[in-house]
Protein backbone atom coordinates (compact mmCIF):
# COMPACT_ATOMS: atom_id res chain seq x y z
CA UNK A 1 0.00 0.00 0.00
CA UNK A 2 2.75 2.35 0.65
CA UNK A 3 4.17 1.96 -2.64
CA UNK A 4 0.59 2.84 -4.52
CA UNK A 5 0.10 5.50 -2.06
CA UNK A 6 3.93 6.83 -3.56
CA UNK A 7 2.55 6.77 -7.20
CA UNK A 8 -0.67 8.44 -6.73
CA UNK A 9 1.10 11.06 -4.69
CA UNK A 10 3.47 11.31 -7.97
CA UNK A 11 0.80 10.98 -10.53
CA UNK A 12 -1.10 13.72 -8.97
CA UNK A 13 1.60 16.42 -8.14
CA UNK A 14 2.21 15.46 -11.77
CA UNK A 15 -1.19 16.83 -13.01
CA UNK A 16 -0.78 19.28 -10.62
CA UNK A 17 2.57 20.86 -12.20
CA UNK A 18 0.95 20.64 -15.15
CA UNK A 19 -1.35 23.51 -15.08
CA UNK A 20 -2.57 24.07 -18.93
CA UNK A 21 -3.68 20.58 -19.11
CA UNK A 22 -5.52 20.62 -16.07
CA UNK A 23 -7.10 23.37 -16.42
CA UNK A 24 -8.21 22.38 -20.21
CA UNK A 25 -9.69 19.61 -18.54
CA UNK A 26 -11.57 20.99 -15.33
CA UNK A 27 -13.31 23.91 -18.14
CA UNK A 28 -14.14 20.97 -20.79
CA UNK A 29 -17.55 19.91 -19.08
CA UNK A 30 -18.21 23.84 -18.75
CA UNK A 31 -17.41 24.55 -22.24
CA UNK A 32 -19.00 21.87 -23.65
CA UNK A 33 -22.01 22.37 -21.48
CA UNK A 34 -22.62 25.79 -21.97
CA UNK A 35 -21.75 25.83 -26.27
CA UNK A 36 -24.16 22.68 -27.04
CA UNK A 37 -26.49 24.49 -24.20
CA UNK A 38 -26.95 27.74 -26.13
CA UNK A 39 -26.66 26.59 -29.59
CA UNK A 40 -28.27 23.33 -30.10
CA UNK A 41 -32.05 24.68 -30.63
CA UNK A 42 -34.50 24.22 -33.21
CA UNK A 43 -36.42 27.54 -33.05
CA UNK A 44 -35.10 30.19 -35.00
CA UNK A 45 -35.21 34.12 -33.51
CA UNK A 46 -34.84 37.67 -36.07
CA UNK A 47 -34.37 35.58 -39.65
CA UNK A 48 -34.29 37.99 -42.20
CA UNK A 49 -36.97 38.09 -44.97
CA UNK A 50 -37.44 40.60 -47.73
CA UNK A 51 -40.92 41.44 -48.70
CA UNK A 52 -41.52 42.63 -52.22
CA UNK A 53 -44.94 44.55 -51.71
CA UNK A 54 -47.02 45.38 -55.35
CA UNK A 55 -50.16 46.11 -53.40
CA UNK A 56 -48.98 48.46 -50.47
CA UNK A 57 -52.65 48.41 -49.72
CA UNK A 58 -54.01 48.54 -45.85
CA UNK A 59 -54.19 45.04 -46.02
CA UNK A 60 -50.59 43.74 -47.17
CA UNK A 61 -49.13 46.66 -44.30
CA UNK A 62 -51.43 44.39 -41.71
CA UNK A 63 -49.72 41.57 -43.44
CA UNK A 64 -46.25 42.75 -43.05
CA UNK A 65 -46.83 43.97 -39.04
CA UNK A 66 -47.79 40.86 -38.79
CA UNK A 67 -45.30 39.13 -39.97
CA UNK A 68 -42.61 41.51 -38.24
CA UNK A 69 -44.94 41.01 -34.37
CA UNK A 70 -44.00 37.57 -34.90
CA UNK A 71 -40.75 37.42 -33.56
CA UNK A 72 -39.23 34.89 -36.00
CA UNK A 73 -39.27 37.63 -38.88
CA UNK A 74 -36.75 40.99 -39.23
CA UNK A 75 -37.82 42.50 -42.15
CA UNK A 76 -34.28 43.54 -43.44
CA UNK A 77 -35.66 45.41 -47.47
CA UNK A 78 -38.43 45.91 -49.57
CA UNK A 79 -37.40 44.94 -52.54
CA UNK A 80 -39.10 46.70 -56.06
CA UNK A 81 -38.44 43.25 -58.15
CA UNK A 82 -37.31 39.96 -57.86
CA UNK A 83 -33.75 40.67 -59.52
CA UNK A 84 -33.30 42.78 -55.98
CA UNK A 85 -34.57 40.01 -54.02
CA UNK A 86 -31.80 37.80 -55.15
CA UNK A 87 -28.95 40.90 -54.43
CA UNK A 88 -30.54 41.08 -50.83
CA UNK A 89 -29.91 37.16 -50.60
CA UNK A 90 -26.24 37.71 -51.37
CA UNK A 91 -25.49 40.92 -49.42
CA UNK A 92 -27.97 41.38 -46.60
CA UNK A 93 -28.23 37.82 -45.52
CA UNK A 94 -31.59 37.46 -46.42
CA UNK A 95 -33.06 33.46 -45.76
CA UNK A 96 -36.57 34.00 -47.19
CA UNK A 97 -38.95 36.33 -49.13
CA UNK A 98 -42.25 37.08 -49.46
CA UNK A 99 -44.29 38.42 -52.74
CA UNK A 100 -47.73 40.10 -51.88
CA UNK A 101 -49.97 40.44 -55.51
CA UNK A 102 -50.88 44.00 -57.08
CA UNK A 103 -54.75 44.51 -55.78
CA UNK A 104 -54.03 42.14 -52.14
CA UNK A 105 -57.07 44.02 -50.52
CA UNK A 106 -59.43 44.00 -53.30
CA UNK A 107 -58.88 40.11 -54.02
CA UNK A 108 -59.30 39.55 -50.55
CA UNK A 109 -62.79 41.79 -50.43
CA UNK A 110 -63.87 40.39 -53.78
CA UNK A 111 -62.82 36.79 -54.60
CA UNK A 112 -61.76 35.68 -50.79
CA UNK A 113 -58.67 34.75 -52.21
CA UNK A 114 -55.28 35.66 -52.41
CA UNK A 115 -52.24 34.37 -53.85
CA UNK A 116 -48.48 34.56 -52.32
CA UNK A 117 -45.27 33.65 -53.24
CA UNK A 118 -42.53 32.55 -50.77
CA UNK A 119 -38.86 32.55 -52.01
CA UNK A 120 -36.50 30.42 -49.68
CA UNK A 121 -32.58 30.42 -50.01
CA UNK A 122 -32.14 26.73 -49.38
CA UNK A 123 -28.36 26.98 -49.59
CA UNK A 124 -29.35 26.03 -45.29
CA UNK A 125 -31.94 23.06 -46.06
CA UNK A 126 -32.33 23.00 -42.39
CA UNK A 127 -32.62 26.23 -42.00
CA UNK A 128 -34.95 27.09 -44.77
CA UNK A 129 -37.71 24.16 -43.51
CA UNK A 130 -38.34 25.67 -40.23
CA UNK A 131 -38.59 29.30 -41.72
CA UNK A 132 -41.24 28.03 -44.17
CA UNK A 133 -43.27 26.40 -41.26
CA UNK A 134 -42.99 29.58 -39.56
CA UNK A 135 -44.32 32.41 -42.60
CA UNK A 136 -46.90 29.60 -43.36
CA UNK A 137 -48.32 29.88 -39.51
CA UNK A 138 -47.53 33.49 -39.63
CA UNK A 139 -50.25 34.10 -42.68
CA UNK A 140 -52.65 31.56 -41.20
CA UNK A 141 -52.89 33.82 -38.14
CA UNK A 142 -53.70 36.48 -40.50
CA UNK A 143 -56.06 34.39 -42.24
CA UNK A 144 -57.85 33.79 -38.92
CA UNK A 145 -57.99 37.04 -37.98
CA UNK A 146 -59.63 38.25 -41.64
CA UNK A 147 -61.88 35.31 -40.79
CA UNK A 148 -63.23 36.85 -37.87
CA UNK A 149 -64.14 40.15 -39.44
CA UNK A 150 -65.45 38.53 -42.81
CA UNK A 151 -68.48 36.84 -43.91
CA UNK A 152 -66.87 34.94 -46.23
CA UNK A 153 -63.87 32.29 -45.37
CA UNK A 154 -60.69 33.88 -46.90
CA UNK A 155 -58.61 31.12 -48.56
CA UNK A 156 -54.93 31.64 -49.34
CA UNK A 157 -53.01 29.96 -52.61
CA UNK A 158 -49.35 29.63 -51.77
CA UNK A 159 -46.75 28.56 -54.27
CA UNK A 160 -42.75 28.20 -52.86
CA UNK A 161 -39.66 28.94 -54.90
CA UNK A 162 -36.65 27.12 -54.08
CA UNK A 163 -33.55 29.23 -54.93
CA UNK A 164 -30.23 28.03 -55.17
CA UNK A 165 -31.33 24.62 -54.49
CA UNK A 166 -34.12 23.35 -56.26
CA UNK A 167 -33.56 19.58 -55.71
CA UNK A 168 -33.46 20.65 -51.74
CA UNK A 169 -30.62 18.17 -51.69
CA UNK A 170 -28.45 18.48 -48.39
CA UNK A 171 -25.35 17.87 -49.99
CA UNK A 172 -25.34 21.69 -50.19
CA UNK A 173 -25.53 22.06 -46.95
CA UNK A 174 -22.70 20.04 -45.64
CA UNK A 175 -20.09 19.94 -48.59
CA UNK A 176 -18.95 23.42 -47.24
CA UNK A 177 -19.12 22.35 -43.43
CA UNK A 178 -16.90 19.24 -44.45
CA UNK A 179 -14.28 21.33 -46.42
CA UNK A 180 -14.00 23.84 -43.28
CA UNK A 181 -13.02 20.76 -40.65
CA UNK A 182 -11.03 19.43 -43.44
CA UNK A 183 -8.89 22.45 -43.37
CA UNK A 184 -9.38 23.04 -39.40
CA UNK A 185 -8.27 19.00 -38.60
CA UNK A 186 -5.06 18.92 -41.54
CA UNK A 187 -3.85 22.76 -40.65
CA UNK A 188 -4.64 24.02 -37.65
CA UNK A 189 -4.31 20.55 -35.63
CA UNK A 190 -1.48 18.94 -36.95
CA UNK A 191 0.55 22.18 -37.66
CA UNK A 192 -0.21 22.58 -33.66
CA UNK A 193 0.66 19.58 -32.99
CA UNK A 194 3.85 19.41 -35.09
CA UNK A 195 5.27 23.01 -33.94
CA UNK A 196 4.73 22.11 -30.44
CA UNK A 197 6.95 19.11 -30.42
CA UNK A 198 9.69 20.89 -32.01
CA UNK A 199 9.61 23.40 -28.92
CA UNK A 200 9.06 20.52 -26.56
CA UNK A 201 12.43 18.73 -27.96
CA UNK A 202 14.30 21.81 -28.25
CA UNK A 203 14.74 21.68 -31.57
CA UNK A 204 12.65 24.87 -32.79
CA UNK A 205 15.47 26.51 -30.57
CA UNK A 206 18.24 25.25 -33.30
CA UNK A 207 16.61 26.01 -36.20
CA UNK A 208 15.82 29.92 -34.87
CA UNK A 209 19.50 30.05 -34.13
CA UNK A 210 20.24 29.43 -38.11
CA UNK A 211 20.99 32.06 -40.29
CA UNK A 212 17.24 31.50 -41.84
CA UNK A 213 14.87 33.93 -40.55
CA UNK A 214 12.44 33.01 -38.31
CA UNK A 215 9.39 33.79 -40.08
CA UNK A 216 10.64 31.48 -42.85
CA UNK A 217 10.86 28.74 -40.60
CA UNK A 218 7.73 29.17 -39.37
CA UNK A 219 6.05 29.34 -42.41
CA UNK A 220 8.35 26.46 -44.11
CA UNK A 221 6.20 24.41 -41.59
CA UNK A 222 3.34 25.26 -42.07
CA UNK A 223 3.13 25.25 -45.92
CA UNK A 224 3.30 21.58 -46.56
CA UNK A 225 -0.22 21.04 -44.46
CA UNK A 226 -1.45 23.72 -46.30
CA UNK A 227 -0.81 21.72 -49.43
CA UNK A 228 -2.03 18.71 -47.77
CA UNK A 229 -5.08 20.61 -46.70
CA UNK A 230 -5.84 21.68 -50.20
CA UNK A 231 -5.21 18.16 -52.11
CA UNK A 232 -8.04 16.87 -49.39
CA UNK A 233 -10.03 20.24 -50.12
CA UNK A 234 -9.94 19.27 -53.89
CA UNK A 235 -10.85 15.95 -53.25
CA UNK A 236 -14.09 16.61 -51.80
CA UNK A 237 -15.01 18.79 -54.45
CA UNK A 238 -14.76 16.41 -56.94
CA UNK A 239 -16.97 14.30 -55.11
CA UNK A 240 -19.14 16.43 -54.82
CA UNK A 241 -19.58 17.06 -57.89
CA UNK A 242 -19.00 13.66 -59.68
CA UNK A 243 -21.13 11.97 -56.97
CA UNK A 244 -23.76 14.32 -55.65
CA UNK A 245 -23.76 15.87 -58.68
CA UNK A 246 -23.34 19.85 -56.61
CA UNK A 247 -23.07 22.45 -59.17
CA UNK A 248 -20.37 25.55 -58.10
CA UNK A 249 -22.04 27.93 -59.87
CA UNK A 250 -19.33 30.81 -58.47
CA UNK A 251 -15.55 31.23 -60.07
CA UNK A 252 -13.35 28.50 -59.73
CA UNK A 253 -10.48 30.59 -59.79
CA UNK A 254 -11.96 32.88 -56.89
CA UNK A 255 -12.99 29.67 -54.64
CA UNK A 256 -9.14 28.40 -54.74
CA UNK A 257 -8.31 31.69 -53.47
CA UNK A 258 -10.86 32.04 -50.71
CA UNK A 259 -9.75 28.03 -49.21
CA UNK A 260 -6.07 29.47 -49.40
CA UNK A 261 -6.56 32.16 -47.04
CA UNK A 262 -8.52 29.91 -44.81
CA UNK A 263 -5.85 27.93 -44.57
CA UNK A 264 -3.67 30.33 -44.36
CA UNK A 265 -5.64 31.72 -41.13
CA UNK A 266 -5.78 28.08 -39.25
CA UNK A 267 -2.22 27.70 -39.77
CA UNK A 268 -2.08 31.13 -38.20
CA UNK A 269 -4.40 29.60 -35.46
CA UNK A 270 -2.53 26.33 -34.86
CA UNK A 271 1.10 28.37 -34.90
CA UNK A 272 -0.87 30.80 -31.98
CA UNK A 273 -1.78 27.73 -30.05
CA UNK A 274 1.92 25.94 -30.03
CA UNK A 275 3.31 29.14 -29.20
CA UNK A 276 0.82 29.50 -26.18
CA UNK A 277 1.43 25.52 -24.90
CA UNK A 278 4.28 23.59 -23.63
CA UNK A 279 3.37 20.04 -25.23
CA UNK A 280 1.57 18.31 -27.70
CA UNK A 281 -1.11 17.23 -25.74
CA UNK A 282 -1.81 20.46 -24.85
CA UNK A 283 -1.11 21.94 -28.41
CA UNK A 284 -4.25 18.87 -29.22
CA UNK A 285 -6.40 19.57 -26.61
CA UNK A 286 -6.59 23.89 -26.90
CA UNK A 287 -7.17 23.26 -30.65
CA UNK A 288 -9.95 20.52 -30.47
CA UNK A 289 -11.45 22.75 -27.96
CA UNK A 290 -10.43 26.37 -28.93
CA UNK A 291 -11.09 26.05 -32.58
CA UNK A 292 -12.65 22.83 -33.46
CA UNK A 293 -15.79 22.35 -31.07
CA UNK A 294 -16.66 26.30 -32.07
CA UNK A 295 -15.98 25.88 -36.07
CA UNK A 296 -18.84 22.86 -35.37
CA UNK A 297 -21.36 25.02 -33.04
CA UNK A 298 -20.67 28.61 -33.87
CA UNK A 299 -19.99 28.55 -37.94
CA UNK A 300 -23.24 27.82 -38.60
CA UNK A 301 -22.83 25.38 -40.30
CA UNK A 302 -24.68 22.66 -38.53
CA UNK A 303 -26.79 25.38 -36.32
CA UNK A 304 -27.80 28.83 -37.18
CA UNK A 305 -26.43 31.23 -35.37
CA UNK A 306 -29.60 33.81 -35.99
CA UNK A 307 -31.13 31.78 -33.11
CA UNK A 308 -27.99 31.85 -30.67
CA UNK A 309 -27.87 34.12 -27.43
CA UNK A 310 -26.49 37.48 -28.65
CA UNK A 311 -22.97 37.25 -26.88
CA UNK A 312 -22.64 33.85 -28.84
CA UNK A 313 -23.34 35.59 -31.71
CA UNK A 314 -21.00 38.08 -30.55
CA UNK A 315 -18.16 35.41 -30.33
CA UNK A 316 -19.10 33.35 -33.50
CA UNK A 317 -17.00 36.43 -35.26
CA UNK A 318 -13.33 35.90 -33.50
CA UNK A 319 -13.52 32.35 -35.08
CA UNK A 320 -12.48 32.12 -39.26
CA UNK A 321 -15.13 29.50 -39.90
CA UNK A 322 -18.11 31.65 -39.71
CA UNK A 323 -16.65 34.06 -42.28
CA UNK A 324 -15.26 30.88 -44.49
CA UNK A 325 -18.49 29.18 -44.60
CA UNK A 326 -20.27 32.17 -45.61
CA UNK A 327 -17.88 33.20 -48.39
CA UNK A 328 -17.45 29.48 -49.72
CA UNK A 329 -21.51 28.95 -49.58
CA UNK A 330 -22.02 32.18 -51.51
CA UNK A 331 -19.66 31.25 -54.10
CA UNK A 332 -20.04 27.80 -54.56
CA UNK A 333 -24.01 27.89 -54.40
CA UNK A 334 -25.04 31.39 -54.98
CA UNK A 335 -22.40 31.97 -58.00
CA UNK A 336 -20.88 35.05 -55.92
CA UNK A 337 -18.00 36.49 -57.10
CA UNK A 338 -15.21 38.51 -55.59
CA UNK A 339 -16.77 41.90 -55.55
CA UNK A 340 -19.55 40.48 -52.92
CA UNK A 341 -17.11 37.94 -50.59
CA UNK A 342 -14.18 40.62 -50.47
CA UNK A 343 -15.24 41.58 -46.93
CA UNK A 344 -14.75 38.05 -45.83
CA UNK A 345 -11.40 36.98 -47.49
CA UNK A 346 -10.23 40.54 -45.88
CA UNK A 347 -11.46 39.38 -42.79
CA UNK A 348 -9.18 36.33 -42.40
CA UNK A 349 -6.40 37.48 -44.02
CA UNK A 350 -6.58 40.69 -41.39
CA UNK A 351 -6.68 37.37 -38.54
CA UNK A 352 -4.04 35.31 -40.10
CA UNK A 353 -1.31 38.70 -40.11
CA UNK A 354 -2.37 39.62 -36.79
CA UNK A 355 -2.18 36.06 -35.13
CA UNK A 356 0.98 35.52 -37.02
CA UNK A 357 2.71 38.38 -36.01
CA UNK A 358 2.15 37.99 -31.83
CA UNK A 359 2.55 34.49 -32.16
CA UNK A 360 5.95 35.37 -33.21
CA UNK A 361 6.72 37.41 -31.00
CA UNK A 362 5.87 34.88 -27.79
CA UNK A 363 8.28 32.20 -29.72
CA UNK A 364 10.55 35.13 -29.69
CA UNK A 365 9.95 35.60 -25.71
CA UNK A 366 9.81 31.33 -24.99
CA UNK A 367 13.23 31.63 -26.75
CA UNK A 368 14.92 34.07 -24.77
CA UNK A 369 13.76 32.78 -21.66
Amino acid sequence: MKELAMILKKEFWHILRDRVSLFLMLSMPIVLVLLFGFTISSEIRNAKIAILDHSMDSQSKNLIEKISASGYFQVVSYPDNETEIDRDFKSKGGKLALIIPANFEESLAKEQIATLQIINDVSDLNVASILNNYIRSVIYDFTSDYNDLATDPLLFDISVKMEYNQEMNSVYMFVPGIITLIMIIVTALMSSITLSREMETGTMNMLLITPVKKVYVVIGKLIPYMFLSFICTIIILVLSVLVFHMPIRGNLLTLFVLCVIFMLTSASFGLMISALVKTQLDAMMMTMMGLFLPTVLLSGFLFPLDNMPYFFQLLANVFPAKWFIIAIKDVMIKGSGLHEIWLYMLILFGMAVFLITISLSRIDKRRKK
